[in-house]
Formats: C-alpha cells, structure tokens, sequence
C-alpha cells in the first residue's frame, strides 16, 4: 500500500476528522472510503452519460427512418405478426 502526503485546509481536515471519529474510522480509511465512493460515483454518472448518448443516438436513427418511410402503424403491424403467429385471421 503507498503512502502519501496530501495538503488541505486546516478547516477540512477537522471536518474529516470529525466524520472519521464518528464513522470510527482512521483518518485514513475515511479517505479511502471517501475516494472510492466519489469515484464509483463518477463511474456511474459517466455510465448514465453514456447510455444517454446512445438512447439519443438511437432515437436519432429511428427518426431518420421514420421520415424516410413515413407514418405507420406500429401496434398494428405488431397485431398482425402476432395473430399470424398465433394461427389468428383478420
């Protein structure tokens, strides 16, 4: 395990401290713990980023194809299918 040497405000650091005593931590495990939740946080956030991007994406491309064949009736079309598979007549 490194060890380093890091500078804060003496303000902050009685802060942490405070939060260290009451979650009765070392002052180190307290930043440890402190810095895997703000980056499990940020790992989630990109995440979310991400999967937004690809949601617009998406709807980008059924926009375009939505234009290039115009209206139609999705739930009808899925109506059909199902009752075709099912043996159904219309």
């Amino acid at each position: 395990m490194a060890r380093i040497n890091v500078m804060m405000p003496d303000g902050l650091l009685e802060v942490v401290d405070q939060a260290a005593t009451e979650e009765r931590l070392t002052r180190s495990a307290f930043l440890q713990k402190s810095a895997s939740r703000y980056l499990e946080e940020k790992r989630l956030e990109q995440e979310a980023l991400e999967r937004k991007q690809r949601m617009e994406k998406a709807a980008a491309k059924m926009d375009k194809l939505a234009d290039k064949f115009g209206k139609w009736d999705g739930a009808g079309t899925i109506r059909r299918f199902r009752d075709k598979r099912n043996g159904a007549t219309r």
